[in-house]
């Protein structure tokens, strides 16, 4: 993971799809853990990385909460 910002994981909490031509693809499964980002800037809002297979997303601290949940860990 290039980015920088806290890593942790996080839990998919409802299946995430695209559409993707004529097909629709799965990108994140409900109930799997994915490894993440979390960059925090004082003047922008936060930005979540999510790490999926074949797929990363980008999104806003809205957009993460109503998809993902943060793993709790001893760690972070």
């Amino acid at each position: 993971m290039a980015n920088e910002g806290r890593r942790c994981e996080c839990i998919c909490k409802r299946d995430l799809t695209l559409n993707i031509g004529k097909e629709e693809q799965r990108l994140f499964e409900c109930g799997k853990v994915y490894p993440c980002t979390i960059r925090k800037h004082f003047l922008h809002k936060d930005q979540y990385k999510i790490y999926g297979k074949e797929y990363a997303l980008s999104c806003s601290k809205e957009k993460f909460d109503e998809y993902f949940q943060l793993k709790r860990s001893r760690y972070y």
